[in-house]
């Protein structure tokens, strides 16, 4: 499977994120957390880059930062490898920390690294119990939301503004801002003059989504798995950015596929497995139909909502789930990482 790309842009925005090995826990008390965070605040120094917004999850880390120099990979290996070896001496343990390299999405739009802001610091709330679990397909379109009621708009609004390990106090003043968190330009995005009406307006842009129960995620909107932003942006950046040299292969691959169609999915999977699409989507315990559908919307740019009505007797939950499935087993199975590169290939021929 090719290992996610590294697009380095000299002033770029980018979202990074990384889980612990084997989704194991990356903080197991507030000790981890600071000291996480005491070296997130060591970065703007050490590397020169900007930190914007930060969440600890239990078992995953999220950061907004932009980068006036393209040596992202150096901030975050650094990062990832003090904390590694400071998190096992103070438990006792040996090993990898980290699932594999990092994530990291760049963002053209000043509008997107607002949006992926909010998206951020949303992720406490996205607990179960609360109805916007990750993954539940509720958590899409607030257009359809049903009204969740009062008491749990008032206990997503609680955990949201009580969850110490984000950014969002600060935002919020709820909490001393850290020297080394930029607030200025998140805290202006959304309008306001003086410092109360900013903070006014970031509250309800980020609390709408929870009060209505529904939201779209900027993820879906990636291109070739890496650029949020225009398509003719990416192309630019997957064609001439500087990236590792590892990487340029992975990245002519990506540029050229383009906005495909579902009926351009389809014939492609027919050409890889053999047979019609009919006997591919029909196939029992096949995992074939899933991996369409995970190329579709990772690397065709597609709408799952889009895709799924393209596919008969198929629900959007189960389309979300089946997605979710193939996902999880990709990086541990050789067959269907085969099958994902073998469908690209395919799809970037028939556009070529």
């Amino acid at each position: 499977m090719a290992r996610p790309l590294r697009i380095l842009v000299p002033g770029g925005w980018y979202h990074v994120v990384n889980r612990g090995n084997r989704k194991e826990a990356l903080f197991l008390d507030d000790d981890d957390r600071r000291c996480f965070l005491g070296l997130v605040g060591g970065m703007p120094e050490r590397f020169g880059l900007e930190v914007h917004a930060y969440v600890l999850m239990e078992n995953h880390y999220h950061l907004l930062v932009r980068m006036p120099e393209a040596n992202l990979s150096d901030a975050i290996r650094w990062l990832q490898v003090s904390y590694g070896g400071r998190f096992n001496r103070a438990h006792g343990l040996h090993g990898h920390m980290f699932q594999g390299r990092f994530k990291a999405a760049l963002i053209q739009q000043d509008a997107d690294v607002s949006e992926v802001a909010r998206h951020m610091h949303l992720n406490p709330v996205r607990v179960e119990g609360l109805g916007l679990e990750k993954g539940d397909p509720r958590w899409v379109k607030a257009s359809d939301a049903a009204d969740p009621g009062a008491e749990r708009i008032a206990r997503r609004l609680e955990r949201l503004e009580e969850y110490r390990w984000s950014s969002w106090r600060a935002y919020l003043g709820k909490d001393p801002r850290p020297e080394w968190l930029e607030t200025g330009f998140i805290g202006r995005s959304t309008g306001g003059r003086s410092r109360e009406e900013r903070v006014a307006a970031l509250l309800r842009y980020t609390e709408s989504p929870v009060r209505q129960g529904r939201i779209e995620s900027p993820w879906d909107r990636l291109i070739a798995g890496v650029v949020l932003g225009e398509e003719s942006y990416a192309r630019s950046i997957l064609d001439g950015a500087k990236l590792d040299p590892s990487e340029q292969r992975e990245a002519r691959s990506a540029a050229r596929i383009g906005r495909v169609t579902w009926a351009d999915v389809v014939q492609a999977t027919e050409v890889v497995m053999g047979r019609p699409w009919a006997e591919v989507a029909e196939v029992h315990g096949d995992w074939t139909r899933d991996g369409a559908l995970h190329v579709a919307v990772q690397h065709g740019r597609l709408r799952l909502s889009d895709v799924q009505r393209e596919v008969p007797g198929l629900k959007y939950q189960a389309a979300a789930q089946a997605v979710r499935r193939f996902r999880s087993q990709l990086a541990e199975d050789p067959a269907r990482q085969r099958f994902v590169e073998r469908l690209r290939r395919e799809m970037s021929k028939a556009q070529a």
